[in-house]
């Protein structure tokens, strides 16, 4: 079974914003590179919410998220090791 970087990658090879050359390595530069695009990220997060089962928080929709298949992935296993120690979406509010 692929990991979650794999099933990231074969998903951007997919879906890039424009034709590459060779393979998207885990530490392939996405957005630097041209492979991933406003519009790209917002249909790969809609892909790691329904493929992952994951709500994003909107704190996690920074650039450093999606650099490199690898920081997405990253993102996902936080995101989805959280969920399954029950933390939830208000980490580090304060309630006054």
């Amino acid at each position: 079974m692929p990991g979650t970087t794999e099933i990231i990658i074969d998903w951007l090879g997919a879906n890039a914003s424009r034709p590459h050359d060779g393979q998207i390595a885990e530490d392939t530069e996405l957005i630097e590179q041209g492979l991933i695009d406003s519009m790209a990220i917002l249909e790969l997060l809609v892909f790691l919410e329904e493929r992952f089962r994951l709500a994003l928080p909107i704190e996690e929709f920074v650039p450093e998220n999606f650099v490199t298949a690898k920081a997405v992935a990253d993102m996902v296993v936080r995101l989805r090791d959280g969920a399954e120690c029950g933390v939830g979406g208000n980490q580090g509010v304060s309630s006054g």
